[in-house]
């Protein structure tokens, strides 16, 4: 017989955990305080079930699975659970008060918090036994989302995490086992996702141009649109809550611009005014252009990353210097471009400097910069940047190039980093910095950052399609021409490099010495060429 489940709030997420536990064969008690919110709470899982059923994906009837749930306002009722499932309200005095009560009354329960703020072991301090409490995080909407992070706290007991992992793997969930840290995993390593959009169109970024850009990228929304979808007011207590918890740490700080929203009542979505207007909502990301290779200016294509890589084997480009009729170079390092080709017009990769800055290194000739992020799909947006002395012929070169192609382009405000790579090098630090951290596993990370978000590939993994050097020294100059300590690069991200690596594969555990591979992430490789 399935051990009894007792969910503590009926909430958006009580009511889905309670569903999902429901679904799965085990007899649950609901608690809340508040008749209104347990007959509320009924009322949509019934209409949520029946949804399931007419499309064939509800084991069972619906009335099987809703006689399973049992609501109530005794706690009481709920000792009689062996697993505990909190899910009130994000006020850590409550949460402490009702796990403290539930382990009063049963010794023998695992007691279990779906906090996404506060600390598990702050919440088990106040409980006898905290060796059985730990944190399952659900993800919203807890009844379709795969992803549960399975939290220990300090005190927390390995088999309770294994029995606890088990169960979810039953419910048909992927838990992945995280470190309680601040943020636990996908909300830590999304930060910069928000952030530095934030800080971008702080800068003169349009926010239907970051939003396109990342859409084209791959991520599901880009994240004033998601922002919208989320609400501004839970965004900016998430991104508040990680900064506190980090005690200011720079990387973490809450930009102006949304503690001004938020006070102002522009909620996104909720209140039909956030970053965008509802309706209509955000603008579509534009078609891409009917491809027309023909008769084309020809790049020499210059670099030894995948970027480069990737250009050759796809874009039209000539080996001879004789034909070229401008330079594509797809080097990092601005010290790597010296040698640059005749007088031909200059198109530079930006992730580690502005073009303004490789057209101070170069006076009299005519620079522009550009960002493409690999694996580039056909929604892709080349970034064009013209330098802040004025537009050339290289700017001009670069959008017939690539709109040739079937690509879409924009010439943007002149930024170091661009804007799709600098979101993605700082999602990967923060990535770098939960592994160095032991927060979780390479594998669990990618896969969390991928459930939990949407993310086309984890970014750790993302890493190694780029390949770690090239990331490294984007930081590097991003971090000199910037002077900010939120772009250094991680110190793990410099040992690897060091060591020769250009993926994470190789990383079984976050402290082992890379040796051996990963399940799920590929193979190291080394580089035999500058970047």
């Amino acid at each position: 017989m399935k051990e009894t489940v007792a969910v503590l709030g009926a909430g958006t997420m009580g009511r889905g955990i309670a569903q999902v536990a429901a679904i799965a064969q085990h007899s649950v008690w609901l608690y809340d305080p508040y008749p209104a919110s347990l007959e509320q709470s009924l009322s949509e899982i019934h209409a949520d079930l029946h949804k399931s059923a007419d499309k064939g994906r509800l084991p069972g009837t619906v009335e099987e699975t809703l006689a399973r749930i049992h609501p109530t306002r005794s706690l009481e009722d709920c000792a009689k659970a062996e697993l505990v499932i909190e899910a009130a309200p994000e006020k850590l005095e409550l949460k402490q008060e009702l796990l403290e009560k539930l382990g009063e009354l049963n010794p023998d329960s695992i007691l279990t918090t779906n906090t996404s703020t506060f600390s598990i072991s702050a919440i088990a301090s106040k409980v006898n036994r905290p060796e059985r409490v730990l944190g399952l995080h659900f993800f919203n909407p807890a009844q379709r989302m795969k992803l549960v992070e399975v939290v220990g706290g300090l005190r927390t007991a390995e088999p309770a995490l294994e029995r606890v992992l088990q169960l979810m793997r039953g419910w048909g969930k992927e838990p992945v086992k995280v470190l309680d840290a601040p943020g636990f995993l996908v909300n830590r390593v999304a930060r910069p996702f928000y952030g530095e959009a934030l800080k971008l169109h702080g800068e003169g970024i349009a926010k239907e141009h970051l939003d396109w850009i990342m859409r084209g990228m791959g991520f599901p929304m880009g994240p004033f649109e998601l922002m919208d979808l989320i609400g501004l007011d839970v965004n900016y207590a998430a991104t508040t809550s990680v900064y506190q918890s980090f005690y200011g740490e720079p990387r973490y700080r809450p930009h102006p611009w949304q503690y001004q929203r938020v006070a102002a009542g522009m909620l996104g979505r909720k209140t039909n005014q956030g970053w965008y207007s509802y309706p209509p909502g955000p603008p579509p990301l534009p078609t891409p252009p009917t491809p027309q290779p023909k008769d084309i200016p020809l790049p020499i294509i210059i670099g030894p990353n995948p970027l480069a890589k990737e250009l050759r084997a796809r874009f039209r480009h000539t080996e001879s210097m004789a034909e070229a009729q401008f330079v594509l170079d797809c080097r990092v390092k601005l010290e790597r471009k010296h040698d640059f080709f005749e007088n031909l017009p200059v198109v530079s990769l930006v992730w580690a400097h502005s073009a303004s800055t490789v057209q101070a290194e170069f006076r009299g000739r005519m620079v522009a910069g550009f960002s493409l992020v690999p694996p580039a799909g056909k929604q892709a947006i080349v970034e064009l940047f013209t330098p802040l002395s004025g537009s050339s012929q290289a700017v001009r070169l670069a959008q017939t190039y690539f709109t040739a192609h079937g690509y879409n382009t924009l010439v943007l405000p002149d930024q170091p980093g661009g804007v799709g790579f600098r979101i993605l090098a700082l999602l990967i630090n923060e990535a770098v910095s939960a592994l160095a951290e032991g927060v979780a596993r390479p594998a669990d990370l990618n896969r969390a950052m991928r459930l939990g978000t949407g993310y086309p590939l984890g970014p750790l993994e993302w890493a190694g399609h780029i390949w770690l050097k090239p990331v490294l020294r984007a930081l590097e100059g991003l971090h000199a021409e910037l002077g900010e300590d939120r772009y250094r690069p991680h110190p793990l991200l410099r040992r690897m490099v060091a060591a020769g690596l250009e993926t994470f594969g190789s990383l079984s555990s976050p402290h082992q010495t890379p040796q051996g591979a990963d399940e799920g992430d590929s193979q190291t490789s080394t580089t035999k060429e500058a970047s």
